[in-house]
């Protein structure tokens, strides 16, 4: 039986790196997984170097659409909203009151003005 040593290492990689394997990453991490088993059955035999060559693409294009995912992620719990301290007994935000009239309402106020005037 032919060693999947290869493919194994490849699935590692794409569950470490959360990669979505229906989405975006989809395409290389199915054309990294084909070629870790087309050298997985060349086991004992020398590969042809081509083969070679593009598994270790796919390994590169792997890795950094890991990094790309992990960064990603980074960045997106570092925007995320600190908790903020809520006083006791506040169930709801307090209520917004307009301060300022903004130019439309202003306009439709001068409308009506000169219409009733």
């Amino acid at each position: 039986m032919a060693s999947r040593a290869r493919l194994v290492a490849v699935n590692r990689v794409v569950t470490a790196g959360g990669l979505d394997e229906s989405g975006v990453d989809a395409a290389i991490v199915d054309q990294a997984r084909n070629l870790a088993r087309m050298l997985d059955k060349l086991d004992k035999v020398d590969p042809p170097l081509n083969l070679l060559r593009l598994y270790d693409s796919a390994l590169t294009k792997l890795q950094r659409a890991v990094e790309r995912n992990l960064s990603a992620n980074r960045g997106r719990k570092a925007t995320e909203p600190e908790p903020m301290d809520v006083p006791e007994g506040v169930t709801s935000p307090p209520a917004l009151t307009i301060v300022e009239e903004s130019p439309l309402a202003k306009l439709r106020r001068e409308k009506q003005a000169r219409r009733a005037g």
